[in-house]
């Protein structure tokens, strides 16, 4: 069985194929609990796969969750346990009346233990939560400029050791809406999948800021490259003429139409931009 086929992300479902990476039992039994698009069915067939297939292990005591001897003893008891309750986990509930072992043997036996896997992203790739729209610009979601992913490999026993799986963070610059960047954090970065699709207005910061980030423009033109989308956004032009077109495509504004605007289309259009911009600012 193949184990990696549970990654959500694509990206590092190639990845991982592509370095032939073998999973501990743990990664593996993790991988198919948090995967967002296998059945019921095809996770206990994995589990079942595992306990047949793979070495047994120690889960230990972590700040939420008990110490089990048995992994695989826990996959089986896990298994029994969700065929019990498994209408009420199909609709998204969880079981009534649920005692601190159980709750510990649903949900947190998996979630209190923090995971490593290497990763093909690089500082500055273009990325996304592989489980959301990339264009989303909710909080912490839509495609962002990566800063780093907390899998640094000289960390992993610390981090197997004092973290959990909320701590599987990416971290890196979004975007809102209005095109204002801010640098937060995203969960987990096991879903994350390398952008390779089309930014368009605002969004087209994002590829300055990449190569900003790359090395590959100057601070200068990453700054011109703002003005330039907030100003195109309004109606002007104001490409400077001291850029070469292969720079002004690495800041993401090459081929950007002059917009032919009337006064009053213009007056409308700056409008829509201020009020955009009061309804995402901070009170």
């Amino acid at each position: 069985m193949d184990i990696l086929d549970f990654i959500n992300s694509k990206t590092i479902r190639d990845y991982l194929h592509e370095i032939e990476y073998q999973c501990d039992s743990m990664q593996a039994a993790w991988l198919v609990y948090q995967s967002r698009y296998k059945s019921f069915e095809e996770k206990h067939e994995a589990w079942q796969w595992i306990i047949d297939n793979m070495p047994d292990c120690e889960m230990p005591e972590r700040r939420y969750s008990v110490s089990r001897p048995s992994l695989h003893g826990y996959l089986a008891e896990l298994m029994n346990y969700r065929n019990e309750h498994k209408k009420r986990i199909l609709k998204g509930k969880a079981p009534k009346h649920m005692q601190v072992p159980d709750e510990d043997l649903f949900k947190d036996a998996f979630e209190s233990r923090w995971y490593f896997f290497p990763t093909p992203f690089k500082k500055g790739d273009i990325v996304y939560d592989c489980n959301y729209d990339p264009h989303l610009r909710d909080y912490c979601t839509g495609a962002f400029v990566l800063n780093g992913i907390n899998n640094d490999p000289k960390d992993r026993e610390k981090n197997m050791e004092n973290q959990d799986s909320s701590d599987m963070v990416a971290y890196g610059w979004f975007q809102e809406e209005n095109g204002t960047i801010y640098n937060e954090v995203m969960f987990n970065y096991m879903d994350l999948e390398l952008f390779k699709g089309h930014l368009t207005g605002q969004e087209r910061l994002l590829i300055a800021l990449s190569n900003y980030v790359k090395g590959k423009i100057s601070e200068e033109l990453l700054l011109h490259a703002q003005r330039v989308l907030i100003m195109h956004d309004l109606g002007y032009n104001s490409l400077a003429n001291w850029y070469t077109e292969e720079e002004l495509e690495l800041a993401g504004i090459a081929g950007l139409k002059v917009h032919d605007l009337t006064g009053s289309e213009r007056k409308k259009r700056k409008k829509k931009i201020e009020k955009r911009w009061k309804d995402h600012s901070y009170t």
